[in-house]
């Protein structure tokens, strides 16, 4: 399952800014990225390399019985 929220980003101070940070990469501020992958820029290499984690994980995992994924007590 794909997470909610992204923190997991590198993430540097703004200068002369007391609270603010942005993500390393993209320059984002994090307020505006607001725990979204989709908020950092398209080409933003943590975007890149966690949705390709994602689709990576995605595709090893598309062989799941559909039991496993509804609930065995349901039926079609």
């Amino acid at each position: 399952m794909e997470p909610k929220f992204w923190i997991n980003y590198p993430q540097e101070h703004i200068e002369g800014e007391m609270y603010k940070y942005r993500c390393s990469y993209c320059k984002v501020e994090t307020t505006s990225i607001n725990g979204l992958i989709e908020n950092h820029k398209e080409d933003c290499a943590f975007r890149k390399e966690q949705e390709k984690t994602f689709r990576q994980t995605i595709s090893q995992k598309s062989h799941i019985d559909v039991n496993q994924i509804r609930g065995a007590d349901e039926t079609d």
